[in-house]
Parts: C-alpha cells; structure tokens; sequence
C-alpha cells in the first residue's frame, strides 16, 4: 500500500505531512503537547479547516516521527470520518459546551477498530522507515531506543 500512495520522496515528517495535505486536499498541522496518563501516544483530530496530529512532546524525535506517521496512515488509510462542516453551512443544534481536551481524551481512539490499528501500525512504520532511509536522515538502528518514552517505558 505504502508503493501505492505514489507519495514523493521526503526526509522529515514536516515535508511529509504537506505531501499528504497535498493529497487530501487540506492542511495538516502538528501539535505537540504532553499527553496525560491514560492517553495515547498521538491521535488525529479532524476539524472542519484541517486534520490536526497531536503527538507526544515529551520524547525523542525518531519516536514523535514514528507517531506522526502512525496518525498520517490513519488519514491515508481513510480511518476518519468526514470532517465538520464549516459552521453556519448548516442548520445545527446547540449542544453543552464541554471542555475540549475531555473531549480528546475520550474520543481520541474511540473511533478505530483493531483492523483500522494494525492497518495504520503497519502503514505508519513503512512510513517512518521511508523517512528512515532518506538521505541524511540517520539510520534505522536508531529507532529501538527512540520508542523508549516516559522514563523508560515502553509504548
């Protein structure tokens, strides 16, 4: 599938993730915060201007990377539902006001099936391992200690 996508050669998430804006047609913009305990490692937000990546800051960059492109096959892979439409597109129903990072912290995976999981495991790491391999973008033998995270636990 990786082959399939025809995406152009890039060596940084950033190049990357405006590959796949380019191919989806909207942006995709990365916000990195220090997930809570409980939380994933990353997830994708889709809102109505674009799909959102948050991802963990509070590790190495091989790792955020491997995240990144973990979220990026969720887009790729067509995992997400519809994004929003743009407000005052539609008649729509006030509904309570409840605090955005609840929201993300109980939604953010609620969504993918075990299927959608493996299949964007597999996708993200070809992903990674493309990045992996792009001139100077350092060697794969880097990638066992950069999934190390949160004093030492594995994720």
């Amino acid at each position: 599938m990786a082959r399939e996508l025809d995406l152009p050669r890039v060596s940084t998430v950033e190049e990357l993730c405006a590959a796949v804006a380019e191919r989806a047609g909207r942006p995709v913009r990365l916000v990195p915060r220090r997930m809570r305990v409980g939380e994933p490692s990353g997830f994708v937000e889709r809102r109505a201007d674009a799909d959102v990546i948050h991802f963990e800051q509070e590790t190495s960059g091989l790792h955020q990377a491997h995240i990144i492109c973990h979220e990026l096959a969720h887009l790729l892979c067509g995992h997400l539902a519809e994004p929003p439409e743009e407000e005052g597109a539609a008649d729509h129903v006030e509904l309570p006001t409840i605090d955005a990072d609840m929201i993300r912290l109980v939604l953010g995976r609620s969504h993918y099936e075990g299927a959608a999981e493996e299949e964007a495991e597999i996708l993200g790491a070809e992903l990674t391992r493309a990045l992996m391999l792009a001139p100077g973008a350092g060697s794969t033998s880097q990638l066992a200690p950069a999934l190390e995270h949160r004093k030492g636990q594995h994720v």
